[in-house]
């Protein structure tokens, strides 16, 4: 199951509590395979014709230049300037609300951040948190910049892509811009229609965190640094939650597998975990947060989506007793 296909998906945000607890348990690779198994996909263009003859990539030197819906949006991407040992990369990021803003490209913690829009240049950005799964980062602004305005992702659409160019660190930027359109969901063999993500190889590589933008002026995908257009709105909630979980996403401190019958059965417990003195090997997680529980990765995907350090509900079997409890989820390093 992909994380965007939970029936309650837009309500997994939990309230910040303090951590507890410090030991947890990496889910990364686990919802790699989700991601991209369960339906993150969408049709390649590689070798078919762009499907509205879309135009090559065009240079613009001011706002105004651009296509009118694309203003907006483009006037709320932040050109982050990340400097490294010996190394200094210019990539965009998407404004979020509470001046956080998300790039799709890794960020070393130590690196050397500076922000810059239009009307403000070189401002600093401390670094927030990194989800490892889908490999994008979270900063915070030094400045205040409106948050970008999101929709979902449509299926076969006309868009307006645009990213800042960088020209030097004392001139704003100059923007790159293209029409294009969105790949087709393609139905899978199981069922699934993959819809969250597709090729992009007509307009725009080279550019990571493009932003794509509808006709109502709202961002519905973003373009990553290996050619993915990703939902916006998508990595925007992700984001938001490593952010309110102190910089990553949250764990029960348990390993497990799928129980028969359904749910999560619980083979070991983390010693001072989160379910420490709650779990025992042996019990199976039915429900989390009021989210039923069919398997060991419904129990992953409902934590991905969680912020560490949220107070979180627990029901589950012990020698078939139902038995509820509370618990502070941990960071999952």
């Amino acid at each position: 199951m992909h994380p965007s296909e939970l029936p309650s998906f837009d309500s997994l945000v939990a309230t910040r509590k303090q951590v507890r607890s410090q030991t947890a348990r990496a889910i990364a690779s686990i919802m790699l395979a989700a991601l991209f198994v369960g339906g993150a996909g969408l049709a390649s263009t590689r070798n078919s014709p762009p499907p509205n003859q879309a135009m090559p990539a065009q240079i613009v030197t001011t706002l105004n230049a651009l296509p009118q819906v694309a203003r907006a949006a483009a006037q709320r991407t932040v050109l982050l300037t990340i400097t490294t040992p010996g190394h200094v990369r210019n990539v965009a990021a998407m404004a979020l609300p509470h001046n956080l803003a998300v790039t799709t490209t890794p960020i070393a913690r130590k690196a050397l951040i500076t922000g810059s829009i239009p009307s403000h240049l070189n401002f600093r950005v401390t670094w927030v948190g990194r989800d490892e799964t889908l490999g994008f980062t979270i900063v915070r602004l030094g400045i205040k910049v409106p948050s970008s305005s999101f929709a979902p992702l449509p299926a076969s659409t006309s868009v307006v892509a645009v990213a800042p160019v960088v020209r030097n660190s004392t001139s704003p930027p100059h923007y790159a811009w293209a029409n294009t359109t969105l790949g087709d969901p393609k139905l899978k063999a199981n069922g699934v229609v993959s819809y969250l993500a597709t090729q992009s190889f007509w307009n725009l590589n080279g550019y990571p965190d493009a932003i794509a933008v509808n006709q109502s002026g709202r961002v519905v995908a973003v373009l990553s640094t290996n050619d993915q257009w990703f939902s916006a709105q998508f990595v925007a909630l992700v984001a938001n939650i490593v952010a309110t979980g102190d910089g990553c996403h949250s764990s029960l401190g348990i390993k497990g597998s799928n129980a028969q019958g359904g749910g999560a059965l619980v083979s070991a417990v983390a010693h001072r975990g989160a379910s420490t003195g709650h779990l025992k090997p042996g019990d199976v997680v039915i429900r989390v947060n009021g989210h039923d529980i069919d398997s060991w990765n419904t129990l992953l995907t409902v934590l991905y989506l969680t912020p560490a350090a949220s107070q979180t509900s627990l029901t589950f079997l012990r020698h078939a007793t139902t038995h509820h409890t509370e618990v502070i989820l941990a960071c999952a390093l």
